[in-house]
């Protein structure tokens, strides 16, 4: 085992828990936008230990029935962007809601897209906000 692995599970177990943080306003806006100069972190080791480590806590945590985790789309793509701009890679949050009229019931989901790209107006039924 080297020193890069359990530093990448501490940055993912750290993620998953401060999860709740990340969920009102102006923090949550800061991960649906793009990362601006200077935002992302540099750091080495394993994006997908980390990755795998925080989405691992927050099932965990989830099963703890505490109200501040919840094992959902929201909650594993806020600890995806979070795990990746910590090792700076560009990502953002995008969330998505049903288009209306479909004859199903109102349906929403999250989803991290890598890069500076532009948003998506739609993804397939789904409508993407901005």
């Amino acid at each position: 085992m080297t020193l890069a692995r359990p530093a990448a599970y501490l940055v993912g177990g750290v993620v998953a828990l401060s999860l709740p943080l990340w969920l009102g306003g102006s923090r949550l806006a800061q991960l649906v936008r793009a990362p601006g100069e200077g935002e992302l972190r540099s750091r080495r080791g394993h994006p997908a230990a980390a990755l795998e480590a925080a989405h691992r806590a927050l099932r965990v945590l989830a099963r703890m029935r505490l109200p501040w985790w919840r094992n959902t789309c929201l909650y594993r793509a806020l600890a995806e962007c979070l795990v990746l701009r910590r090792y700076g890679i560009a990502c953002r949050v995008e969330l998505g809601v049903t288009r209306p009229g479909t004859g199903t019931a109102i349906g929403a989901h999250a989803w991290v897209v890598r890069g500076h790209g532009d948003p998506e107006r739609s993804v397939g039924s789904m409508v993407v906000l901005r």
